[in-house]
């Protein structure tokens, strides 16, 4: 079962943000000098290190344990045509997102428990595993929409109601923020100061998909008759949660899954 990385933030300098997550500011951070991102961390100090590779289409990937708050780390996805990704990680998830981005056939931009989008198609998380080629079958997903940031901006916001983080006294929120639109719109003002800012039309936030639809989505009696087994034969979300899917919602009830996610 794939292992699904759960970022903690979004850098201000970011051209997809993840729904939900602040930003936080990554000015310190060298964006456009992966060797430099990578020295921030490697070989400074106990419990530092960084690491940057080149990727096949040209991209790259860079990461770095952030040195004023060693608790999290920055992870950096550069994309020559899609742009960069920037998210603040737990330390802990940093070789597990490594290998994502670079071995795992698996896209770049990771939403609702693993769906991923290969700047093109959205797919479902992976389940299907193809042990010839020693990775999972991607499986598009039917009738993806996929939501930018200027789809979302479309509708009112009120950037004054937001902020901007701190690295260094940060600390991961346990939910969504609920006014994310507003700090959707103060992300939006700031890119002014960017050289080349990748236009709000072509930064990917979100998909939306029939089978994502809050109706359409099962609780945990739902996911075992989907998997043929008893209620009690279940992981608990709680005390198993890394036995179970990923799911695509926590709601406050309990986690959501799609129905489709683990199907054909």
């Amino acid at each position: 079962m794939v292992h699904v990385i759960h970022p903690v933030a979004n850098g201000l300098r970011t051209d997809h943000p993840v729904p939900g997550l602040p930003f936080i500011n990554d000015e310190r951070l060298p964006l456009d000098n992966p060797d430099a991102i990578e020295r921030t961390g490697r070989n400074q100090g106990d419990g530092l290190w960084g690491r940057t590779d080149s990727l096949r289409d040209g991209g790259w990937v860079a990461f770095t344990t952030e040195p004023k708050n060693r608790a999290y780390a920055w992870a950096v996805h550069h994309h020559p045509e899609h742009g960069r990704t920037v998210l603040l990680i737990h330390d802990r998830d940093m070789s597990d997102l490594h290998h994502d981005w670079m071995y795992g056939h698996s896209g770049f931009l990771y939403r609702h428990g693993g769906y991923w989008w290969d700047g093109t198609t959205w797919h479902r998380p992976g389940q299907v595993l193809d042990r010839a080629f020693e990775h999972y079958d991607p499986r598009p997903v039917r009738a993806a929409t996929t939501v930018t940031a200027a789809d979302l901006l479309a509708q009112p916001a009120t950037p004054d109601n937001a902020h901007v983080s701190k690295i260094a006294d940060f600390t991961a929120p346990k939910t969504p923020l609920p006014n994310w639109r507003d700090h959707l719109a103060l992300w939006a003002q700031q890119r002014h100061r960017l050289p080349a800012p990748q236009p709000l039309d072509q930064c990917v936030v979100d998909l939306r998909a029939p089978e994502l639809e809050p109706a359409r989505l099962v609780d945990r009696a739902g996911l075992a008759k989907i998997a043929g087994i008893a209620l009690n034969d279940l992981p608990h979300p709680e005390r198993g949660r890394r036995h179970l899917p990923p799911p695509q919602v926590d709601a406050p009830d309990g986690p959501r899954w799609s129905a489709r996610s683990g199907g054909t």
